[in-house]
């Protein structure tokens, strides 16, 4: 079995809830340490794919030792995100709602697009406790459709069920679930999927950080068929200050009436805000799978 399966297995996933839901944060994030040193030394397959990632961001100039350090870290993040997001769970809503800062301002605006009638597209990167950002989302009375991996196996069955404990729909990506997004857009709700995860079906590639990359171009079509609103977020953390939410937009889509060129040019405005987002931080960028081609 590979790493990455074992990582995302029902098992694991559900010894992480344990450790999250029983034990105190210093051993979770200790057992944490632990395995990220332990992913360092042996360097599965998933180590190697971290460090292709890192690489293209950082550039040529990154040495060996800088990618191995970072690649560790990011593991060892990874580790303190599903501590924190088991350890939430359950938690009353005034507390989830105060576990990630959000910016009043990205709120309001949102809430100012639904009472217009205009739905949000909440385009986020898998940057640090994503999932721990969805639950105090909820927890603020914001429901959202979230358009998930499509197909989930082994652990992602857990997660998808937790990720509904703040009023989220969860819905694999399907033909059904994107017609029901484009019923959600068109009457003024909130959809939400990640714009960062690669899908190698997709026949497009979209330039990122230099190179062309499998970014979903799908969020962009949902934008131009329903003429949602479009914002792209990311959750990070910093030592002092915790876990926050960093969001760009309303982010208004060209419409030149070529529709294959507009879908190109739209995903590639789209891939710059998210290098922003992924330069800030590589080492926090919990992203597990191939980006680009090579």
């Amino acid at each position: 079995m590979r790493i990455q399966d074992l990582i995302s297995s029902k098992p694991v996933t559900q010894l992480g809830l344990f450790i999250g839901q029983h034990m105190p944060r210093w051993l979770g994030y200790g057992l944490a340490r632990v395995a990220s040193n332990l992913i360092a030394r042996r360097q599965p397959g998933i180590y190697w794919t971290v460090r292709a990632n890192l690489r293209q961001v950082l550039g040529p100039d990154a040495d060996d030792a800088t990618l191995h350090e970072m690649a560790r870290h990011v593991f060892y993040h990874a580790g303190q995100t599903y501590y924190d997001f088991f350890h939430a769970i359950g938690w009353p809503a005034e507390a989830l709602a105060q576990a990630v800062h959000i910016p009043k301002e990205a709120l309001d605006q949102f809430r100012a697009e639904m009472a217009r009638g205009r739905g949000v597209l909440m385009l986020s990167t898998h940057m640090s406790n994503f999932d721990l950002a969805g639950l105090s989302i909820g927890a603020r009375g914001l429901p959202i459709q979230l358009l998930s991996l499509a197909d989930p196996e082994g652990g992602f069955h857990i997660l998808n069920y937790l990720r509904t404990k703040s009023g989220h729909e969860i819905t694999p990506i399907t033909p059904q679930s994107l017609r029901a997004a484009i019923r959600r857009l068109k009457g003024g709700g909130i959809v939400a999927t990640g714009a960062d995860r690669p899908i190698p079906q997709d026949r497009e590639l979209v330039e990122f950080f230099g190179r062309p990359a499998y970014l979903p171009v799908g969020p962009v079509r949902l934008a131009l068929m329903t003429g949602a609103s479009v914002f792209v977020g990311s959750c990070f953390h910093d030592p002092d200050r915790g876990y926050y939410i960093e969001v760009v937009g309303p982010v208004e889509m060209v419409r030149s009436g070529d529709r294959q060129g507009d879908i190109l040019a739209n995903a590639r405005r789209l891939a710059i805000l998210l290098e922003e987002h992924v330069r800030v931080h590589p080492e926090q960028w919990m992203m597990f799978h191939p980006i680009w081609p090579e």
